[in-house]
Order: C-alpha cells, then structure tokens, then sequence
C-alpha cells in the first residue's frame, strides 16, 4: 500500500502540470456584410450604448488570451470601446445580465468599411494578471463617432462554429444578445435582430484551454497497474 500511495502522489502531480493548449473557444461562420448599427432609436442598437453576446463555456478556468470582432463603419474616425463582463448581475426575464467588469479596453480606431479589430491580452497578464472567464460572459462593444450619415456596428456573424469541438469553438450563444438601455447597472435587455438572421456577432475569443485529462488518467492507471504488479511480486 505505501508504494501504490507513492505512485499515485506522482500521477496526481502529472495532472497538476500538464501544459495548457492555446485555441480558439468561440467563433461564428458568417461571412456576411450585414451589421447591427449605431443608429438613433433602441431598436436599432441606440447611439454609444454598448450591446453583444453572452458567451457560455462548458466549465471555468479558461484563461482569456485575446479576442477580435468585425463592424462596420461608413467613415473613417470615432471609436469603440470593448468590455467582457461575467454575467453574475440582475436577473432580467430569466437570465442574469452583465454585471461583473473582467476587462474595458477603450478608444479602439475605426477604419472605414468592413473590418476585424483585435486585442491581444497576452502582455498584459504580467501587469494585470490573468482573466478567468466564468461559465457566462458577454463580449459587449459601443460605438461613438456615429451619426445618421456615418453608421457603425458590429458584423452579424450567424451560427456559432462548432468546428474542433470539443477542445477548440467549446462556447455557445443564445439566439439573442445583451443591449444597454439606460446608464444604471441594471439597464439590460435582451433582444433579436429584426432580419430573423441569427442573433450572433462576428466576434472570436481566444484562451489557453486546458490540455484533456484522459492523459493525466492513463497515468493514474498505469500507476495502479504498476502497484498491483507490485504486490503480485512480493507473493
């Protein structure tokens, strides 16, 4: 028994260090040009008010790396701000909204015409520390800069990717998404896209994803294989 407890401490610290595997946790497929706008009324995704998707995982523990989205915008200049929050708030029509603030990334550039923004979080884990994302969290993104001449949103993206599942494009979405409608941290709603298109951006978020464990278990086993051989010996 004291060499079967020894070999699975070892087996037990092969599972504590296995690496992490980096990969993309959640994409759509569309390839479109339709977009949400920045226009004036809340129906059409109301001026410098932020509004996205609410992103579920499997589990947590996944360590956010980067992630980029696509938008449009009729002009150069304005800006965008991004924001990943962990939907622990306010219970609205079911759901829990965003609530905790995990990351504000402000006055990202926009370039006229259709276009991929990305931010890449990796050096600035030393400075800040690493971003665990929870079970749920919504990517949320406003525009300032629009007008009625000078629209700009956020790509639709259609069908999340289930490509690689199930270590990569693990996440799924709704067909809805989060919309600000007021200033207060209660001031959510969810909503559709009018066009009956599903209701996903064309958003992708990286992260280190745990390597499986079925290596980490075949270890476990061969070091009980390994201990009954043991007692086996000793007979």
């Amino acid at each position: 028994m004291i060499q079967l407890s020894k070999l699975a401490g070892v087996a037990a610290i092969a599972i504590a260090t296995l690496p992490a595997l980096g990969g993309t946790i959640y994409s759509t497929t569309g390839l479109g040009t339709e977009f949400y706008g920045s226009g004036t009324s809340i129906a059409n995704g109301h001026r410098g008010l932020e509004y996205g998707d609410e992103i579920r995982l499997p589990s947590e523990g996944y360590s956010f790396t980067g992630l980029s989205f696509d938008y449009y915008s009729a002009s150069l200049g304005g800006s965008a701000k991004l924001t990943l929050y962990a939907n622990d708030g306010a219970l609205i029509n079911g759901s829990a909204a965003p609530g905790t603030k995990l990351l504000e990334v402000p006055n990202i550039g926009l370039s006229a015409g259709l276009n991929t923004a990305t931010f890449d979080y990796t050096p600035f884990v030393s400075q800040f520390g690493e971003i665990k994302l929870p079970k749920a969290f919504t990517v949320a993104v406003s525009f300032s800069g629009a007008s009625t001449t000078s629209d700009k949103g956020l790509l639709v993206g259609g069908a999340v990717d289930t490509s690689g599942r199930p270590d990569t494009n693990v996440g799924g979405s709704a067909n809805d998404f989060w919309q600000r409608t007021g200033s207060g941290s209660g001031d959510w709603a969810l909503r559709q896209l009018s066009s009956g298109t599903e209701a996903n951006f064309k958003i992708a978020v990286t992260a280190n994803i745990p390597e499986p464990t079925t290596v980490a278990l075949g270890v476990v086993g061969a070091a009980f294989v390994g201990a009954a051989a043991l007692r086996r010996n000793r007979r």
